[in-house]
C-alpha cells in the first residue's frame, strides 16, 4: 500500500513539474525598443528587429540598421511560489539593409507537450517551457506603393537539435498610418526532450496598427496597438494579448522615451506596464534600456544598442 502511494506521489510530482514548473506567464518581447512599448510593435517594426516582429517591416525603416540586445526576466511561476533566483535570458543580434534582414535571437517560450505513457499512449494537454535559438533571414517584396510582404525562413534550435521554420508578414502603409500582420511558427516546429516528451510550438498570429507623426521619414511621435489573433499557450492557461505603446523623441533625436501596457483579453487579465528610453551618443548611435512590471509576473529588463544609417 505504501509503495502504491509512493508511486502515485512520484507520478503527481512528475506531472506537476511538466505542467507547472515552467518559466513565466508570458515571454519577454524581443528587442529592447519593442519591449519598452510592451510589445506593440508589429506595425512599427522599422529596425533590424523586424526579422522577428514583422519581416515586411525590414523595408520600412532606415537604409541600414543594426541592433544588439540582452535581457533577463524574473517571471512568477504557475505554482503558488516562484523559484528563487530563476531567470530567463533573451538576446537579439540583427542587421537589416533595404530589402534583407539577418538576425539571431534567443527566446524562452512555451509549447504543447505530449508524454509517452506506459501503454504507449500519449498524455497530452500539458504546457512545457522551452528556450529556442533562432537564425533567420528576412526577404521582402513590394506589391504596390502601399503594400509590402516579407518572409523569414529560419533555423530553430531546441532541446533535441534543429528544425526549419518560416515566419511571414505584411505591411500596409498609407500616409501616417501603418497596418501590419505577422504569422510565426508556420510549420509548427517539434522538439524531443530527454524525458521522452514531444513539444510542439504553436503557430502565432498577431496584427497591429500604428500612427507616426513623420512617416515615411523619422517620426517624433509613434502610437501603436497590437492584438493576438490566435490564443497562445502559457502555464496559467491560454491567453490572447492586446498591447498599446507610444514613443517620442527629443533633443534632435538624441533622447527617446517610450511606454506601453498589455493585458490578456481571455481568462485572467494579467496586465503589465513597460517603460524604456534611448540615449544618443551621436546621430544614428543609440544606447537603449527597458523595464517591465506586471501583477506578480512579467518582470523583466533589457539593455541594448542600435545603429541607424
Amino acid at each position: 500500500m505504501q509503495k502504491k502511494m509512493r508511486n502515485s506521489a512520484l507520478l503527481a510530482v512528475f506531472f506537476a513539474l511538466v505542467t507547472a514548473e515552467v518559466a513565466g506567464a508570458q515571454q519577454t518581447p524581443v528587442g529592447t525598443r519593442a519591449a519598452g512599448m510592451a510589445g506593440a510593435f508589429v506595425a512599427v517594426a522599422d529596425d533590424a528587429t523586424a526579422v522577428y516582429w514583422n519581416p515586411a517591416g525590414v523595408a520600412a525603416g532606415s537604409i541600414v540598421s543594426a541592433v544588439i540586445d540582452y535581457g533577463r526576466s524574473e517571471p512568477e511561476r504557475a505554482s503558488l511560489q516562484p523559484l528563487a533566483n530563476q531567470q530567463d535570458t533573451t538576446a537579439f543580434v540583427g542587421f537589416s539593409a533595404t530589402a534583407i534582414g539577418l538576425a539571431y535571437y534567443r527566446l524562452p517560450t512555451y509549447g504543447a507537450a505530449a508524454v509517452s505513457g506506459a501503454n504507449s499512449r500519449e498524455v497530452v494537454g500539458s504546457v512545457r517551457a522551452v528556450t529556442t535559438d533562432t537564425l533567420g533571414v528576412s526577404l521582402v517584396q513590394s506589391l504596390t506603393d502601399y503594400i509590402v510582404v516579407g518572409v523569414t525562413p529560419k533555423v530553430v534550435w531546441g532541446p533535441s537539435g534543429s528544425t526549419f521554420d518560416v515566419d511571414a508578414g505584411v505591411m500596409l502603409a498609407a500616409n501616417r498610418f501603418r497596418l501590419g500582420v505577422v504569422g510565426r511558427n508556420l510549420t509548427t516546429p517539434k522538439f524531443e526532450t530527454d524525458e521522452g516528451m514531444t513539444i510542439d510550438l504553436d503557430q502565432e498570429v498577431r496584427a497591429g496598427i500604428a500612427w507616426g507623426s513623420g512617416w515615411t521619414g523619422t517620426s517624433r511621435v509613434i502610437v501603436s496597438v497590437d492584438a493576438d489573433l490566435k490564443d497562445r499557450l502559457t502555464p496559467l492557461g491560454d491567453r490572447r494579448d492586446v498591447a498599446a505603446g507610444a514613443e517620442t523623441w527629443w533633443l534632435k533625436q538624441r533622447l527617446g522615451l517610450r511606454g506601453g501596457w498589455r493585458r490578456s483579453t481571455i481568462g485572467e487579465g494579467r496586465a503589465a506596464v513597460a517603460a524604456g528610453l534611448s540615449a544618443g551618443l551621436k546621430p544614428g548611435m543609440l544606447l537603449e534600456a527597458h523595464v517591465m512590471r506586471g501583477q506578480d509576473h512579467d518582470r523583466s529588463w533589457s539593455v541594448g544598442a542600435r545603429m541607424l544609417f
